[in-house]
């Protein structure tokens, strides 16, 4: 299960793409949106097409954390349109930043408040998840609230991690 809301981000480090080390905790004083995903899985095609949008909220980071190296990481990141509005990293096996985090499906998102504390967390793709996480992305920002996946958009309503 992810961190539960209230839960401190743990200060594991991660790595960007050319292998330097970045403190988690340090990436996501909030707020911010972290993002962990595995490129084969089908449940992050999906929601990799909607993450750019959260990037529309003004003043939050979007974090995108890979298990897969950094060439599969690029790959769905460019396909997913990521470039400009999304911060690429890896969790490189044995993935501790995501064993710190409690993730155990992908993707995983774990909303993070100015602090460091989590404020909500989901797994998988959910229309409803992605869209209350934005809202409360957005409630963190000071900002209009936004909908990132709507009804008679593309994507499915649901699809498990």
């Amino acid at each position: 299960m992810p961190l539960a809301p209230g839960s401190a981000l743990p200060a594991v480090p991660v790595q960007d793409l050319d292998g330097r080390e970045v403190p988690l905790s340090r990436l996501a004083a909030g707020p911010a949106l972290l993002f962990f995903f595995k490129a084969d899985c089908p449940a992050t095609e999906v929601a990799a097409k909607v993450l750019p949008r959260f990037a529309r909220v003004p003043g939050l980071a979007v974090v995108a954390v890979s298990q897969d190296d950094a060439e599969d990481a690029r790959a769905l990141a460019a396909d997913g349109g990521w470039m400009g509005g999304v911060l690429l990293l890896r969790d490189p096996e044995p993935w501790p930043a995501s064993e710190a985090c409690g993730v155990r499906a992908t993707p995983t998102w774990l909303l993070v408040a100015p602090g460091g504390r989590v404020e909500m967390a989901a797994e998988g793709w959910s229309r409803d998840d992605a869209n209350a996480l934005a809202a409360a992305a957005a409630r963190l920002a000071g900002s209009t609230p936004l909908t990132v996946s709507r009804p008679d958009g593309p994507e499915p309503a649901l699809r498990p991690g």
